[in-house]
């Protein structure tokens, strides 16, 4: 199914001598619950499905009080907040599918690689690779959750389209849309592709599972060495064939790119690999607004560092990372509070924050992460301290 390649060179060509992994303890997690994020979580959800369902086509429109269906990236973040409030109200289990059933308006099958185009336009659309690396996250979410095989037959599905938008110009990586328009190759869509294939390399084992690792090795070693600054916060993007750098600093690239290092450590258990997850982090300090101590990027972008930081919390136990989430979330429900929006893809991106909190509150929340996350390796003369 997916393009064979010869890796130019190891993951290790650009670590550091290997450490030993921190594995959270059992048990840390309920000694910093928070409170009240699964009201909070319900109260949001019932908001945003009332004011932005279309009954008719099981789509959510893109601005309240319209009755066009969103793009594909509101789309994206939507189910992702529908799978969260899935794992806590079965009723969001029918509309979660619904929902995903749906968007089959948006998949092009007429070509030799299908992919979900931005509107219902059913061919000749420029499709974006990045808008399809999110579905290949969420939907294995929802395959984790339900083990309704649908799911994860998209989320590879996807992933193959995601994964022949990889050439060699510029020494690799994938462009930002099919049609290479804005001539670029961003962090957007690099960084959840990885991710996509270590999470999907999971579900697999032998061959399969070692050539999805290795394409989530080569996309790594790729925007890293294109697109980390210094500070190991991840630039946007770079323009091809100029070279030029987009050295714009958006949280969710350098948040998924965060993920793939946490994914890398599950996978080896060394310890460069959260040590580089723990700098990104950090670094990422200076994306927070000094008054509220919230990211100060868009809810359409922060969310994604809110998830990544939640992650890393369950991975180290460290109660910074949960601090700096829980300031972004509170900051996004107080300002829908004051006056919510009538965009999509903002209450959509608040509604994911607060599931993901109220995870934090409940056994079987807990539960599901602590198997998704998985438990790092011990590989043979690594130090495995916990």
């Amino acid at each position: 199914m997916f393009p064979r390649f010869v890796m130019p060179r190891s993951l290790n060509g650009f670590s550091h001598v290997l450490a030993f992994p921190l594995l959270l303890a059992a048990g840390t997690l309920s000694a910093a619950e928070p409170a009240g994020y699964l009201e909070k979580a319900k109260e949001v959800s019932a908001s945003v499905v009332e004011r932005f369902e279309l009954p008719d086509s099981k789509l959510y429109a893109e601005e309240e009080g319209r009755a066009e269906p969103d793009m594909m990236w509101g789309n994206g973040v939507m189910f992702s907040a529908l799978v969260g409030a899935a794992r806590h109200d079965a009723g969001y289990r029918r509309r979660m599918h619904d929902f995903f059933e749906a968007m089959d308006a948006y998949w092009d099958d007429e070509v030799k690689i299908p992919g979900y185009e931005p509107t219902r336009t059913k061919g000749g659309n420029d499709k974006y690779y990045d808008d399809n690396a999110w579905m290949v996250l969420t939907f294995l979410e929802a395959w984790h959750l339900t083990g309704r095989s649908g799911y994860r037959r998209r989320a590879a599905e996807a992933l193959e389209f995601v994964l022949s938008g990889w050439d060699d110009e510029m020494g690799g990586g994938i462009w930002w849309h099919e049609g290479h328009k804005d001539e670029s190759k961003n962090t957007c869509a690099n960084a959840p592709a990885a991710l996509g294939c270590f999470r999907l390399a999971r579900t697999e084992k032998g061959r399969k599972q070692a050539e999805l690792d290795a394409w989530g090795d080569r996309i790594v070693v790729w925007t890293v060495e294109t697109l980390q600054d210094r500070d190991g916060l991840f630039s946007d993007a770079i323009k091809v064939p100029s070279g030029r750098i987009n050295h714009g600093k958006l949280t969710y690239n350098s948040a998924l790119m965060l993920r793939c290092f946490l994914a890398l450590h599950t996978r080896t258990g060394k310890a460069f690999y959260l040590n580089e997850a723990r700098r990104i982090a950090d670094a990422s300090e200076v994306l927070r607004n000094r008054d509220t101590g919230a990211y100060r990027d868009h809810a359409k972008w922060s969310h994604l560092m809110v998830e990544a930081e939640l992650e890393l919390y369950r991975r180290t136990g460290e109660e910074k990372f949960l601090d700096r989430a829980r300031a972004t979330v509170d900051e996004h429900y107080r300002r829908w509070k004051r006056k919510p929006s009538g965009v999509l893809i903002t209450e959509a991106s608040l509604m994911r924050e607060l599931w993901l909190m109220a995870d934090l509150e409940t056994e079987h929340g807990r539960a599901f992460w602590e198997k998704l996350d998985g438990k790092p390796a011990s590989p043979s003369g690594v130090r495995d301290d916990r």
